[in-house]
């Protein structure tokens, strides 16, 4: 399984695309983390639009930025996530990060 994600530049905006399981955790931790300790960054926005499967292992990743932005004092949304990766955000509960809602303080 491939995945894939890239960085825009202004808002900063992590873009995930293709399949992440339990072999992409790492790198999505890193990206993520990235993202929310670059001093750009106001809000950590996870675009999973073009993600066609997230397993518990990635989900866990995502937490990981989840939680490391709240401890920055940043809010942490996901954007665009729909079919498989928006059943697993909903089974996991954080579907109230979709689409403009935000976890943290």
């Amino acid at each position: 399984m491939e995945s894939l994600f890239t960085l825009s530049a202004r808002p900063p905006v992590l873009v995930m695309s293709g399949e992440f399981d339990m072999g992409a955790r790492d790198e999505l931790t890193a990206a993520l983390l990235a993202v929310v300790r670059n001093p750009a960054t106001d809000v950590v926005v996870l675009d999973v639009e073009k993600a066609t499967f997230i397993d518990s292992e990635a989900l866990a990743a995502v937490i990981i930025g989840m939680n490391e932005a709240r401890l920055a004092g940043k809010p942490f949304r996901i954007v665009g996530a729909t079919g498989v990766v928006h059943r697993v955000l909903d089974v996991a509960g954080l579907l109230d990060l979709i689409d403009g809602h935000h976890y943290g303080p």
